[in-house]
């Protein structure tokens, strides 16, 4: 295959059994692979081998087994193999071991006659309505070289992140994340056209105020989760061997769910942005946008963000 990466299995040594493992891995005019396939069992697996070896790529066709970008962001064009011929397409295949069992998962590039090209799912041979399928079967996130500067540069790498992290408590985040930023979109654009479609302005507010609030509610739950989890950085008794992080998640839905139930935040949502309506057709960058949205330019003071603030003096904003 032109390039090859070693697997370690670390044979012999005593680990503890993840919940989850890829068993088998296929990639097809993936990256520097033309065709490669890895078969482990359900210890860690190390990959290691030269510079150019092929081993990051590998590490973002496994990233490709949850919903998004993967762990580089690519385009789907990008991702093809250079040398691939031109109607060739790329594809990744895994044996998934979770606890409800084995899965076969199938991902890559589809061409359809008179569409546009596209990121295709299939679980266990049967068609995917979407990518948000893969969370119910794997939840997974990475950490990587470019993530030192986290806590450095704008919030959206943060939001990220955390969406990242969201994915593995709450299969269906990715979906309602897909449904409230797809009706912004499709809202921004009527209004900045300036059609006033009352019903259909009301029926997108309608799908951002629930799936917004949705979204937020899981975020929220999540940075619970993880202040509860601080506690681990007290490996001896009172004694801090671990920079202990403050994290906070700031927005005005998020706020909202601090003081009043679930549906309430919808219709207080859904009539902030129907009133909204007239201001947003006449700025670049809509006030109503007050859930974090990855593709969404917002300003400053309306982004809910994760910061963190070490105790080391190590700060972020």
């Amino acid at each position: 295959m032109g390039h090859q990466a070693i697997v370690d299995t670390t044979a012999g040594r005593e680990t503890a059994t993840p919940s989850l493992a890829v068993t088998r891995l296929t990639v097809t005019e993936f990256r520097c692979y033309a065709r490669a396939r890895i078969e482990t069992d359900r210890r860690p697996v190390v990959l290691t081998g030269p510079n150019g070896a092929g081993k990051t790529n590998l590490l973002e066709a496994i990233s490709f087994l949850a919903p998004g970008r993967g762990l580089r962001r690519a385009t789907l064009a990008e991702i093809r193999r250079r040398q691939a011929p031109a109607d060739a397409l790329w594809g990744v295949a895994a044996e998934v071991e979770t606890p409800s069992g084995s899965v076969a998962i199938g991902t890559g590039l589809e061409a359809a006659a008179g569409a546009p090209r596209r990121r295709a799912v299939r679980i266990d041979g049967k068609p995917a309505e979407s990518q948000a399928a893969l969370g119910s079967h794997v939840a997974l996130t990475w950490l990587t070289p470019q993530q030192d500067r986290l806590f450095i540069e704008g919030s959206g790498n943060r939001r990220r992140f955390l969406d990242r992290l969201v994915f593995a408590f709450h299969a269906d985040h990715a979906g309602h994340l897909a449904a409230y930023e797809a009706a912004m979109r499709d809202r921004a654009r009527l209004l900045k056209e300036g059609r006033r479609d009352a019903g259909w302005l009301a029926a997108l507010e309608e799908t951002m105020a629930e799936n917004g609030v949705a979204v937020a509610a899981a975020r929220r739950e999540v940075v619970e989760r993880l202040r509860a989890a601080d506690s681990v950085a007290r490996f001896g008794g009172d004694t801090e061997l671990f920079p202990r992080a403050e994290l906070t998640l700031a927005g005005a839905v998020e706020d909202w769910l601090a003081e009043m139930p679930a549906l309430a935040a919808e219709d207080r949502f859904r009539d902030r942005l129907a009133t909204s309506r007239p201001l947003d057709a006449a700025t670049a960058t809509p006030v109503s946008a007050m859930v974090s949205s990855s593709a969404a330019s917002q300003p400053a003071s309306r982004r809910p963000s994760l910061s963190s603030r070490a105790r080391s003096r190590i700060a972020a904003s």
